[in-house]
Formats: structure tokens, C-alpha cells, sequence
């Protein structure tokens, strides 16, 4: 499992392992100790972001900005799911993301939010 660079612990820490990544794209496992809310599953996804390999190692913290077109399409019944997040831009240090959740092969939610980072 790779190590997220994220200060979140415990019950608050919801990425569980990276499955991919590069620099504009990252496939999460993400996982909780009961069903998830909505709001978990938008912090799971922000936490996801520090997945996506940048050609800055310096670790920054980010602060959620902005929520858009949030969507939840599926009624959720597990407790772990699959972030399909993507860089859509960056400038500076504010960064842009579009995602998706899967649960096996079913999208669960998707949307967009973006990130200014410390």
C-alpha cells in the first residue's frame, strides 16, 4: 500500500491503496468503517487526489474550494469503492479535478472539485 501524503488518520482517513497512477490521472481504493454519506464520499475523493504523481515531491496540504455537479446515481451498500479522479487543470496552487466512484462495475457518483494547495 502506498502511503498517502495526507495528515488525515483514522476514522477520518479513507484512502486505503493506490491501484494506478501518473501525472494527471489515479485509481483509489477507498474505504470505511460503516456506509458511507455523500459529504464521506467527496472527502475520500479530495484525500484521492494526493494519489496523482506530480513532478513536485514537496508535500503540500490541500484545502477543498469548490464542490460542482456532485452527483450520487446509485444507492450506496458497501463500504469500499474505486476513486477514478483526474487532473483537469492546474494553475499554480489550485488544482481542478473531475471524478468518479465505482463500486465493481457500477458508478456510484461522480463530479468535480477543486483543490488550493498550501
Amino acid at each position: 500500500m502506498l502511503d498517502f501524503p495526507i495528515p488525515h488518520t483514522p476514522p477520518i482517513r479513507f484512502v486505503k491503496s493506490l491501484i494506478s497512477a501518473d501525472e494527471e490521472n489515479a485509481s483509489v481504493e477507498i474505504g470505511f468503517d460503516s456506509i458511507p454519506t455523500l459529504p464521506m464520499l467527496v472527502e475520500a475523493v479530495a484525500q484521492s487526489s494526493s494519489g496523482i504523481v506530480s513532478s513536485n515531491s514537496q508535500i503540500q496540504n490541500g484545502f477543498l474550494v469548490t464542490l460542482k455537479n456532485i452527483k450520487l446515481l446509485e444507492e450506496l451498500t458497501l463500504k469500499t469503492y474505486i476513486v477514478k479522479i483526474h487532473l483537469d487543470y492546474k494553475l499554480e496552487n489550485f488544482k481542478s479535478f473531475s471524478f468518479s466512484i465505482d463500486e465493481k462495475e457500477v458508478t456510484v457518483a461522480t463530479g468535480m472539485l477543486s483543490l488550493s494547495m498550501q
